[in-house]
């Protein structure tokens, strides 16, 4: 990889490098989930889980981040919001 001097190709070699983070980010995290605490309404318990699927959700005023599972006392689908995609 050759580096010249000039604003461009900063700006390349930093989005190429933000690039591979944001990989190695998301193997790291679908190899490891840490646990989350959700809470459900039906049975007014809340509970800890790392068997979870994350999902996006388009709003007005931006993307979320949602954590869905499934609660061990009633058999219904919880929600947790995560965030906000960046």
């Amino acid at each position: 990889m050759y580096l010249r001097r000039g604003k461009t190709s900063i700006i390349w070699l930093k989005s190429w490098t933000l690039d591979i983070n944001i990989e190695a980010f998301t193997e790291n995290m679908t190899a490891k989930k840490q646990k989350l605490k959700f809470y459900d309404i039906k049975a007014r318990q809340s509970f800890e889980t790392d068997q979870y699927e994350t999902i996006e959700k388009d709003t007005p005023r931006g993307t979320l981040l949602l954590a869905v599972a499934t609660s061990p006392l009633t058999g219904i689908k919880v929600y947790r919001i995560l965030g906000r995609k960046k």
